[in-house]
């Protein structure tokens, strides 16, 4: 994940002893909990393939297991997903035994069950609230398959932030609503929102790749991104492709920027993230279906530590771009996106777009001015 408004202000923020940390710690900082399959819509790019038919969700036992392992391998964060979190009645639950451990909590969800009630329930034990937003109304229930479900995700959102909880927007890129990064920020400008992330397309479950955006067309949306965060007025950030943060340094030619890349490492699936899925199996994300173990046994995969997790840890030796001068700052992307275009995990990530930054770069300032980050 890369923080624009970060890299551009150099006002910190609550992720940067995670992001920027340097540290290449033996555990992961952040695990995402998706506790269950079950869900009241059926989005089109849903990577876990949830919907509303009834999934049996693994029992509360186990997840508050995977809580005190996280906690004994110095967790920083735990991202409570699905499915759907707040289809699973329990949730909250889960939430106060990481938030008794130190842990901070957020939640990622479709909004549309941020009740009163439920918050009550979480507002103590969850640090913040990301909803997901497709687009205007129309846009955004067909994404997600059911009329009604913007309404009524903007309706918690502010139920949300009424009740002091630190609220904000989740916004992937497709090719259905790239045209509404602009009523993003309008909405947040609207609704007094003061944070959002955009999220690359990752190609899994239902997201097939056909719903992206093409390279070309990614550089200049994340250029009008990036000149929205220089306004100042909110906390952006972008997710699934550390190229972006490339491109930041591109625009803006300051060599810090550059060295809060490095320390952030790019892409650290398995290393400095992984995921746990409803049936309990753990991936090195969200979107990379490598297992490397059990949730019930979560600490043992990086004690022993398991083969997968190795390779993750040196893949400069094993991805295909390996020789790019800009490897230490992505490392070489999303492993889950090569992994569903070519079947090769180690393949080059078919979202790097820095052959467009270069073209960018040649045509605004005669020649190629990005440096090598090789130190």
């Amino acid at each position: 994940m890369i923080s624009v408004s970060r890299l551009i202000s150099k006002r910190a923020e609550e992720g940067d002893r995670v992001r920027y940390s340097g540290l290449k710690d033996r555990y992961p900082s952040v695990l995402v909990f998706n506790v269950t399959r079950n869900c009241n819509l059926r989005c089109v790019h849903c990577y876990s393939g949830s919907g509303t038919q009834l999934f049996q969700d693994l029992p509360l036992s186990t997840w508050l297991n995977a809580v005190k392992q996280a906690s004994d391998m110095g967790v920083k964060h735990i991202l409570l997903s699905g499915g759907e979190p707040l289809a699973r009645r329990d949730v909250h639950l889960i939430a106060k035994e990481a938030w008794e451990r130190g842990i901070r909590v957020e939640l990622s969800t479709n909004g549309t069950m941020l009740t009163r009630e439920r918050l009550e329930e979480l507002r103590r034990y969850v640090d913040y609230v990301g909803v997901s937003i497709d687009g205007p109304e129309p846009v955004h229930d067909r994404f997600r398959g059911v009329e009604g479900a913007f309404s009524k995700a903007i309706k918690g959102i502010r139920t949300s932030r009424e009740m002091g909880i630190k609220t904000g927007l989740r916004f992937t890129l497709t090719r259905e609503n790239y045209k509404y990064v602009d009523f993003v920020f309008d909405l947040m400008m609207k609704e007094g929102i003061n944070r959002v992330c955009f999220y690359h397309l990752a190609y899994a479950g239902r997201a097939d790749r056909k719903l992206d955006i093409d390279n070309s067309m990614r550089v200049g949306l994340v250029t009008k991104i990036i000149e929205y965060a220089k306004r100042g007025e909110w906390e952006v950030l972008t997710a699934d492709n550390p190229v972006d943060g490339v491109l930041v340094y591109s625009l803006t030619r300051n060599p810090g920027i550059l060295e809060l890349l490095r320390k952030n490492g790019g892409n650290k699936s398995g290393e400095r993230i992984a995921d746990v899925t409803p049936d309990g199996v753990v991936y090195p994300d969200q979107f990379t279906p490598v297992p490397l173990g059990r949730v019930e046994k979560l600490r043992d995969i990086w004690d022993q530590p398991h083969p997968m997790v190795e390779k993750l840890r040196k893949r400069r030796t094993l991805v295909k771009c390996s020789s790019c001068k800009f490897f230490d700052v992505c490392n070489g992307g999303l492993r889950g996106r090569a992994l569903a275009v070519t079947g090769d995990l180690w393949e080059k990530d078919p979202s790097c777009y820095l052959d467009w930054i270069a073209e960018i770069d040649d045509r605004n300032k005669g020649n190629n001015l990005i440096p090598s980050t090789e130190t």
